[in-house]
């Protein structure tokens, strides 16, 4: 503090600007000395956006037998191999600037406590005492002041932001402390009338600097010339964690799960995939939503089991871009779940061809293509899909691994139903290594080829002459 004031001093004489300018002036150079820090933590955050869905999860999963310390060693081996920052780089400009804040603010209220020289008519207007604290009828122009852009700042953070949109405990907490921000503006009001107005200016200054600062890198063009994504991406609109929780979304509801299936013998299908739907959706347009927006927020009402919201939604999407292939297999599953299996199967099929072999996605795709084409009665392209589902590589994530195995299952049986015995004991073995319920159907596969080997030993040869 007191080498803070020596350079505001230092600066003060050497200017001879009243010391109200000072403050102002030493505020804003504050504010543009560490904004690097926040150029810098926006493109590490941005990368970490792109290389998020790669890592897997910091905490071991359930059931899959890891320890925290061995699961948290693979995260930190798969994140430095991919050249994935830390994500301590979100913390990186909180940790700057707060610091800075109540340095500033208790340096400056200590020389208006002190009576610092100067600072008694180095206001104007009707703060020409800065060591004053604000009284008379335009006393409450600096409290208006400090709640007003601190209330301003809250709703500008908030307005593009999708956390009002996360479905259950998060997007409830969300709201709650927006709703805790915006009530916060009354405590700072009372505040300011206890704070000399020279502590004010600087307030004020530096509430009013943030603003221009969000305001500004609400701009593609600033944007552009700092090197940080664009402005949906800033804002969360189509960040490659949310499609990655999206993914989560679509791997919970596999199509093999037991509950699914008691699901799936309940259903009925709704008139809505029937009828050109309108989107009713007060925080979407489909005008002028792109489609990752329009998936994004389907994908919310998915997580939340609102299928009539989220249809309409996905159907757009699909219209927008059919190569969107997370709307494609949200589609189909939808589809799957009210027994349109020869719909859902021509859009996990179309899906298919567009996913890169390392996403997670493409198993459930295949998986669910080859069930589709099963239900249908199409036994020969089931197993064609889900031979196709085994040739891939063992998924690492437990949820990923689990219809990845269901999908051999699957196989399992159908190969045995149509007598391929020896082909379905194979599928079945391996999926043992995974499920030891499934030893059971092996044995009883096992079971039916001895019995068919040993009838064909026994079976008497054929006598007649030529």
């Amino acid at each position: 503090m007191d080498s803070l004031i020596g350079v505001l001093d230092g600066f003060h004489n050497l200017t001879g600007l009243p010391w109200w300018i000072t403050i102002s002036a030493s505020t804003v150079a504050m504010r543009l000395i560490i904004l690097p820090t926040l150029i810098v933590q926006l493109q590490k955050t941005a990368k970490i956006g792109q290389l998020f869905r790669k890592l897997p999860p910091p905490l071991p999963p359930p059931l899959s037998g890891r320890s925290y310390r061995d699961q948290y060693s693979l995260f930190q081996k798969k994140r430095r191999e991919l050249g994935c920052p830390s994500f301590l780089w979100n913390f990186a400009y909180f940790s700057v600037q707060f610091p800075c804040f109540i340095l500033w603010m208790a340096s400056i209220r200590s020389m208006c406590l002190s009576n610092h020289p100067g600072l008694d008519n180095g206001g104007i207007l009707w703060f020409n005492n800065l060591t004053e604290f604000p009284h008379g009828a335009l006393g409450p122009v600096f409290p208006i002041l400090v709640a007003g852009l601190h209330y301003l700042n809250v709703q500008i953070s908030f307005q593009k932001s999708q956390a009002k949109h996360y479905p259950g405990v998060l997007g409830l907490l969300a709201k709650y402390y927006k709703i805790y921000l915006d009530i916060l503006a009354i405590p700072l009001f009372l505040i300011a009338y206890v704070v000399p107005q020279g502590s004010l200016v600087y307030w004020t200054t530096n509430g009013l600097f943030h603003v221009a600062q969000q305001l500004s890198l609400r701009n593609d063009i600033v944007c552009k010339m700092l090197g940080l994504p664009d402005t949906g991406a800033l804002a969360g609109n189509t960040s490659p964690k949310s499609l990655h929780e999206g993914q989560k979304i679509m791997q919970r509801w596999s199509l093999g799960d037991s509950r699914m299936q008691s699901k799936l013998e309940s259903s009925t299908t709704p008139k809505f995939m029937f009828e050109d739907s309108k989107i009713m959706d007060e925080n979407v347009s489909a005008e002028s939503s792109s489609p990752e927006e329009l998936l994004q927020q389907a994908l919310q009402y998915l997580g939340t089991g609102c299928q009539d919201q989220a249809v309409p939604l996905i159907r757009t999407a699909i219209e927008k871009n059919p190569d969107l292939h997370i709307a494609l297999i949200g589609m189909g599953q939808t589809l799957f779940s009210n027994k349109l299996f020869a719909e859902a199967s021509v859009c996990f099929e179309h899906a298919i061809p567009k996913i890169e072999e390392q996403d997670p996605l493409l198993v459930l795709a295949y998986f669910s293509a080859g069930l589709s084409r099963k239900n249908q009665g199409d036994k020969e392209a089931a197993i064609k899909l889900l031979q196709r589902l085994t040739e891939l590589k063992e998924p690492e994530q437990v949820m990923n691994k689990a219809c990845y195995f269901q999908g051999f299952i699957a196989l399992g049986s159908i190969l045995s139903n149509e007598g391929r015995k020896s082909e379905a004991a194979k599928y079945l073995r391996a999926a043992t290594a995974y499920d030891p319920g499934v030893e059971r159907f092996l044995k009883e596969c096992e079971e039916a080829m001895e019995d068919q080997s040993s009838q064909q030993s026994t079976k008497p040869p054929d006598l007649k002459g030529p």
